[in-house]
């Protein structure tokens, strides 16, 4: 193949022309054909734009997120959504902002690691491209999730180049973007000498003292609200494709508050198995997020993108792993299809009893396709290169 013996330079141009003109031709096709007929009815719109118009507005007219708009998420994401609503705040104007932050994270995810192996380096950016649930997430979907990717990415890309405080940095301020990121800090504690530990700790304390303190003085409850929000699953429906949210939609539902429970007993038998067996940091976040996506309810199709960024380059090297990871992408966005016509727009009833069922096969599946991965043991080009 031509392109691999191109140098660094080309690849980064071919890399930015690829991804503009896939990621441009499905905004296309969604402008023409999918998004007047369907978001144009608040009943079926699929995309969350108008929450993020909400937001924007309010820190464009001076006033506070919080105590003066509905706000779910941490404050920073929001922030971030400001650029496209001032410039309209359109369909179009989403898409191309979204897009440019999955051109920018395919293009690190090249940068970054072709110093350990260029040809794996250029074909975890171009697999991770052409992941079904990369393409549609800033385009089809018009979810955020396309910012938080890069943001959630970046501080392990940092930590091949070595720059552990530049990580913690990152991390502390993802976790204020999208909760994501709170899964990229106790890996790196876990592998910190003392002096380093301390460093990292007020590190993570500092970033969030200067991006929290001022919504928790002046809007505390409602600040406090959309914690409980993210870590218990206090004070909103169940919603997401999980296959304990399809369960619950019929009747058969856990109490959130024993599966965040289990989750969280999971995660730190990890960290302990992770510190025993010196994991390298990567490693472990792959874990964590197996277990996540497994047992978390509150999963949404968006969510899978960090999934296949971090895994991707992780499983490179195995072709037989990269088609689980686009068989995942596949059953997902199956999954969401039949829950958003059945479960959220509740606009189709037509075999209702088959097709239910069949999206917790799918998610079964996904479960198994997951497990599957982590059953050879097997070491990473990245452990190979990485000493984190």
């Amino acid at each position: 193949m031509l392109v691999i013996k191109w140098n660094r330079r080309k690849k980064i141009i071919f890399l930015i022309i690829l991804s503009s003109l896939i990621l441009s031709s499905l905004i296309l096709i969604d402008q023409i054909f999918i998004d007047k007929a369907i978001n144009n009815d608040p009943s079926t719109d699929h995309t969350d734009n108008q929450l993020y118009i909400k937001r924007a507005r309010t820190i464009l007219e001076g006033s506070l997120l919080y105590r003066d708009v509905d706000t779910q998420t941490p404050p920073l994401i929001n922030y971030l959504l400001v650029p496209p609503v001032y410039f309209g705040g359109s369909p179009l104007a989403f898409e191309i902002y979204f897009s440019l932050f999955i051109i920018i994270t395919v293009i690190s995810i090249y940068y970054f690691l072709s110093p350990i192996d260029e040809k794996k380096a250029f074909l975890s950016a171009i697999a991770f491209l052409f992941v079904p649930t990369t393409l549609f997430v800033p385009t089809f979907a018009r979810q955020d999730e396309a910012i938080v990717v890069f943001f959630f990415l970046l501080p392990l890309l940092l930590l091949v180049r070595n720059k552990k405080y530049a990580y913690t940095f990152f991390s502390s301020l993802g976790v204020w973007i999208k909760m994501h990121s709170i899964f990229l800090i106790p890996p790196l504690l876990l592998k910190s000498k003392k002096r380093d530990l301390l460093n990292h700790i007020f590190i993570i304390i500092v970033v969030s003292l200067v991006i929290t303190i001022p919504f928790l003085i002046l809007a505390f409850k409602e600040f406090i609200w959309h914690l409980k929000f993210y870590f218990l699953g206090e004070g909103g429906k169940l919603e997401g494709i999980s296959f304990w949210r399809i369960l619950d939609s019929q009747g058969y539902g856990i109490p959130n508050i024993i599966l965040i429970s289990l989750f969280i007993i999971s995660l730190l038998s990890v960290y302990f198995i992770s510190y025993k067996k010196n994991y390298s940091t990567w490693k472990i976040i792959c874990l964590t997020l197996f277990l996540y996506f497994i047992l978390y309810p509150k999963i949404h199709y968006e969510y899978f993108i960090m999934l296949f960024a971090i895994f991707v380059p992780y499983f490179i090297e195995n072709k037989k792993s990269i088609a689980i990871l686009y068989t995942i992408s596949i059953l997902s966005g199956a999954t969401l299809l039949i829950e958003q016509r059945y479960l959220d727009w509740k606009i189709a009833t037509y075999a209702s009893n088959v097709f239910i069922p069949l999206a917790l096969i799918f998610m079964i599946s996904i479960d198994i396709l997951l497990i599957l991965l982590f059953l050879e043991d097997r070491e990473s080009w990245l452990e190979k290169n990485i000493s984190q």
